[in-house]
């Protein structure tokens, strides 16, 4: 996959540059390989001052490092509006048997919908917005679906197509078509584990020791070593898929006191070694003086916003959820996926369907992907709860919300006692 990705670098490719993350922390060098890239500034719709950057890391070399930051880039440029495929204006009601039903969609509450700062709409079977062709994983059926869940970068064209918040979940790039939908699957379903357990304040488990592995042994001691703890949950949700949320506590850091990252893979180690490697990049983020939260939460538009404004050591408190009592949580090991792609996108789509979710995925390949062999695509699950970056839209209303802690054997809390504060991964 190496020498495919790599057609895609060039001064004016689709991929511009790719780079060494310059930050160096104070006290040495991190212990996991972090490179940066740029989408090429010929990105449709994305202006000269805008930069549409991806972002790789890797606790095992720096080659995997460079690998994973052109893939992003290169995810980012396959989920703009810009593959000219074709779409379809129509009311929800209009496409009736046709198209991903609505009554799936997440939605905020009333009480969201009701606050003058709302940043999304509620979804209206009535208005006419535009729709693009997917696949139903289940059934190989063509089905339609919103444009804008689609395509995370397309803007609304009405009032009544801005009943989302846009982030690249469920975009994945890979040279096999079949682990690119797998891996695009394992996002959406990361996502819905980090807003279920973060709104419902779940007293998630600590991974279980049988899942430790070398790697993961020595991110956890380099955290020590700079009088960093180490928290690594069980996020593993009522779908089975190996999941890790990693929260880092630096009691004596005022800037990055707390540090959230999580991950998803075929197995729990995998899962957890990169929710490590994820937390640390964050803490590094979130140490930088130059950034700076909005201190109003309507404000928030960066994917970092909530990690940068939730890491300040006066907040720490609202982890107590996670972190109080942690050690004393019974654990459990996690079962793993199938090693080959198909069974695994087997395994994935029949716990979805199994819960009376309808998983489809879109084709979102542009000719310069394809030229080097990969495939783009964009895995939407609207029954699961979105992540949402904007702290006054966090689809308090969608059933997924409610019914998951159940299945997962934790109590449920009313909208009223949900979290309050942000969503602190980023």
């Amino acid at each position: 996959m190496q020498a495919d990705l790599d057609m895609l670098v060039s001064r004016l490719g689709v991929v511009s540059d790719v780079w060494p993350h310059p930050g160096t922390p104070a006290r040495g060098r991190l212990p996991v390989h972090w490179y940066q890239s740029t989408v090429g500034s010929a990105l449709p719709g994305v202006g000269r001052e805008e930069s549409v950057t991806g972002s790789g890391m890797s606790a095992s070399s720096a080659d995997h490092a460079r690998l994973v930051a052109v893939a992003e880039a290169a995810e980012r440029y396959a989920g703009a509006d810009h593959l000219g495929e074709h779409r379809i204006r129509a009311a929800a009601r209009d496409l009736e048997g046709e198209c991903l039903e609505p009554y799936r969609y997440p939605r905020c509450s009333p009480a969201e919908y009701a606050h003058p700062s709302c940043p999304v709409v509620e979804f209206d079977p009535h208005a006419e917005i535009r729709w693009t062709r997917g696949w139903d994983l289940a059934t190989s059926e063509p089905v339609w679906i919103p444009a804008r869940m689609a395509c995370y970068s397309l803007r609304p064209e009405s009032p009544a197509e801005n009943y989302l918040v846009s982030i690249s979940t469920g975009n994945a790039v890979h040279a096999d078509p079949v682990e690119a939908v797998l891996r695009g699957l394992l996002e959406v379903i990361e996502r819905d584990a980090i807003a279920v357990s973060w709104l419902q304040r779940l007293p998630l488990p600590l991974v279980d020791e049988r899942h430790t592995t070398p790697v993961l042994d020595a991110l956890v001691r380099w955290n020590h070593e700079g009088f960093v703890d180490t928290y690594v949950f069980d996020a593993t949700t009522d779908l089975g898929v190996p999941t890790a949320v990693c929260v880092l506590a630096a009691d004596r850091d005022e800037r990055a006191c707390r540090a959230v990252g999580a991950g998803t893979g075929r197995t729990m180690e995998q899962a957890a070694v990169k929710a490590v490697t994820e937390a640390i990049g964050v803490r590094e983020l979130l140490r930088d003086p130059a950034a700076e939260p909005p201190a109003d939460l309507a404000d928030f538009a960066d994917i970092a916003d909530g990690a940068r404004y939730m890491g300040r050591a006066g907040r720490a408190h609202a982890f107590g959820f996670l972190l109080d009592g942690a050690d004393r949580r019974p654990r459990r090991p996690v079962p793993p996926l199938p090693g080959d792609p198909a069974d695994a996108v087997a395994a994935v789509v029949g716990a979805l369907t199994g819960k009376g979710m309808r998983p489809v995925v879109v084709d979102r390949t542009p000719m310069e992907l394809a030229a080097a062999g990969l495939t783009a695509v964009c895995a939407v699950v609207a029954d699961l709860q979105p992540m949402s970056i904007a702290p006054l839209a966090q689809f308090k209303g969608h059933r997924r919300l409610y019914e998951a802690p159940a299945s997962m054997g934790f109590r449920v809390l009313e909208e009223t006692e949900l979290n309050p504060w942000p969503q602190p991964v980023a």
